[in-house]
Parts: C-alpha cells; structure tokens; sequence
C-alpha cells in the first residue's frame, strides 16, 4: 500500500545535481530572504539590548500578532479553502480579507503561487513523480539535505517548466486572487514595511519606527518558519504515517496551529475542512474553527468532510497497513497461513465499512422523514440496531486485527 518503495530511493546525492535538471537559483527570493533574517537578527538584538523596555513589548505584540494573522490566514484560506477547496463556495468578502490583508502577513508570495506549489505538492499521491513535489523530504539520501531543501531552500530554487508546474502555476482563480497577484508587492511593502514604521514613528519617533519594524521582520521569520515546518517536519518524522503518501502524522506539533498534526489524515482527505479525524482532531486543530464560524455567519457554502465510512476505510487500511510484514521473508507455509489470516481482516474490515455506509444512509433518511413530518419509529429503530452492527463490525475487525498482528510477529 502507498508508495513506500519509491520513497526510500532519493532522487539526488546533492544540492549541486540540481542545476544539471534544470533547476536555477532565485536570487530575488535569496536577497529577500537573507535581508529579512538579517534584519530580525540586528533588530531582535537591538531589542535584548538597548530598547526601551515598552517598545520591547509593543515590539513583541506586534511579532506574534503577526505571526498569529499570518497562520490562520495560510492554514484557513490558502491551504484549505482555496487549495483544497474545503468549502464549496467562497464569498467575496472572504476573499477580499484575507487577499489585501490577512494573507500578505505570511509573506510567502501570493495565494495564487502558494497554491499552485501546493497543488504540486499532493499531486504527487495521486501520480507518485516525486520530482514534481516542488518542497519534497524525499529527494536526497541524507535527512539533513531533505530537510535544509524542504523547509527552506526549495523556494531560493526556480524549478524546471514541466508540464505539471505550468499547468499548475497557470490555473485561473478567483478574480480577486488574481488581482492580488498583480499588486502582492505593493501590497507586502505596505502591510509588512510602510504600515509598521509609520504607526511606529507616529507614536514614538525613531525608536518607535525600529520597534514596530522589528516586530514585523521577527514576525515575517517566525511565520515564514512555522510554515515551512509542515513541508519538513511532518514529512520525515511523526508517530503514524499517511496510508498513501510521504505524510506523517504529528499529534504534538501545534506550531503551524494545527496543520501539522494528524498530517497523514489530511493527506489521505485533502478535500476536508478539518486536518484529522476523530476527538483529537478536534483538540489539535485550531483552524477549524474559524472556517466553523465563517460558515455559521453564511460566508461560505457546503463544508467537504470526509464520511464516517470513508474515515474508517482510511483508518482500518493504515491500521493494516502498519503491520503487514515482508511476506517474501516467510517461509511458504507461513506465508500461506497468514495470507488466510489476512483475507478474513480484509472481509471484516470490508463488513466494519460497509455497516458504517448503512448507518450514515439510514440517518440521513431518518433527517428525510423528519421533515416530512412522518411517523419515523420504525426507521429511528433501524438506525439503533445499524449502530450495534457497526459497534460489533468494529469489535470483531479489531479483534481479528490483533490476532493478525501476533501472528505477524510469531511468523517475523
């Protein structure tokens, strides 16, 4: 299941391989990068050092509500309503928010080029050329290089104009992105440059001017950073990794608030409005409720979510997937024992789906017959004894599961 093998094959030995496909440095994005960190570094230093102690801490507002507005807006609209298309319709309003505001303060280019790279990106599930994954932790032999190249270095790079990449990088969006496009450098210099050193002057002279300028160059990397961490970190370490992607799920990683936690469900559901399933989906993932409330005040359409049938089709198959051992180290008994083991999970795992399918169908039936204001006894029956068969479905696939997994390990 997935594709496990053609992960553990880097693409590259070094960064130095790349100009030889293709690739070219960016050095508008390198000078700008260079120079932001540069600035953050002296001006963040100048703060520990010689700042007046209540510009520090305006400074410091200024850094993490920043930092805060820049998240949300990339995990709220860039990533899943707009990438992934978690709502089925987005109103103007939304759009113009977080196009002329919220969205300019994670200064990672505009809506338009994030999500494009981001298409990019879980294209790759689907197809498995991993060379088109413009951020992949996947491409070298060393954890270092995937991660100084997923994190970072991905975007100093102009990459090859496959078909993929023009494709992607040449959709058209909503009129409102695509006026963001045109204007995101007037519109990052002011918001990230003009807007700070002016309110900062006005209320405080020059100290004020670096103080609030500070704050914003700290919030600049500190945003820049929080991102990239889901492209690296929830790529090559986690406790539970995605049933057919590079995904790994990180359920302690709150940095990028919340996107980096159940990663490998979002992987395998990239259309739902939530980053995982289950309870602690809900404890690990602070964007949704924004996307809750937007839809609650009639700014968004028709949340895509994931079915229950469809979460336990995803969780069943990672659950087997994650102990199915090599088969051609078995011997033939063995492995024909245990081919007879794992076709009864298979068959389980097929009934604990299928109940869960009926379940949903009969309640959404029952939502029918309420609002036909007709007798629904019969059918509010039915849905309790479809609850007790997904209970016993789910009992005995659990059970047969844990049996396959002793044997698995008596057999190893």
């Amino acid at each position: 299941m997935g594709n496990q093998g053609r992960e553990d094959e880097p693409l590259y030995e070094t960064f130095s391989e790349l100009f030889g496909k293709g690739f070219s440095l960016d050095w508008s994005t390198i000078v700008f990068l260079i120079s932001v960190h540069s600035a953050a570094i002296v001006l963040f230093s100048w703060l520990l050092f010689a700042a007046p102690a209540e510009w520090v801490r305006y400074a410091a507002l200024w850094a993490v509500i920043h930092c805060l507005v820049g998240s949300f807006s990339t995990t709220v609209y860039t990533h899943r309503l707009i990438t992934h298309n978690a709502a089925k319709s987005v109103s103007a309003p939304v759009h113009a928010f977080f196009c002329f505001f919220g969205q300019i303060f994670s200064v990672q280019g505009s809506v338009r080029y994030w999500s494009a790279n981001h298409t990019l990106h879980h294209g790759v599930d689907r197809h498995g050329n991993r060379e088109v994954d413009p951020y992949s932790a996947t491409w070298f032999a060393d954890p270092v290089r995937n991660f100084l190249w997923s994190h970072t270095l991905a975007h100093c790079f102009f990459h090859p104009r496959t078909k993929e990449v023009v494709k992607a990088h040449t959709a058209k969006r909503h009129p409102i992105i695509m006026t963001q496009e045109r204007w995101y450098g007037l519109l990052t210099t002011f918001w990230i440059f003009l807007v700070p050193m002016a309110l900062g002057f006005a209320t405080g002279g020059w100290i004020g001017f670096f103080a609030l300028l500070a704050g914003s160059m700290i919030g600049t990397v500190a945003i820049q950073h929080n991102t990239w961490t889901v492209n690296s970190i929830t790529h090559m370490w986690g406790w539970t990794k995605g049933l057919s992607s590079s995904a790994k799920n990180n359920y302690v990683w709150l940095g990028p608030v919340g996107e980096g936690n159940h990663h490998g469900d979002h992987h395998d559901f990239p259309r739902d409005y939530r980053n995982g399933f289950g309870w602690t989906g809900w404890l690990l993932d602070p964007s949704r409720y924004p996307i809750l409330m937007m839809r609650a005040f009639g700014l968004l359409g028709e949340l895509n979510k994931a079915s229950a049938k469809e979460e336990a089709a995803v969780l069943g198959s990672r659950r087997m997937d994650a102990i199915l051992p090599n088969k051609d180290q078995l011997s033939a008994d063995a492995q024909a024992l245990y081919t007879q083991l794992e076709e009864k999970v298979l068959e389980l795992r097929k009934d604990w789906v299928d109940a869960i399918g009926k379940w949903e169908s009969l309640k959404k039936q029952n939502r029918f017959v309420q609002k036909a204001s007709l007798s629904r006894q019969e059918i509010s029956e039915e849905i309790r004894q479809a609850k007790a068969h997904v209970n016993a479905k789910k009992e005995e696939f659990f059970s047969a599961l844990d049996s396959l997994r002793r044997q698995a390990l008596a057999l190893a």
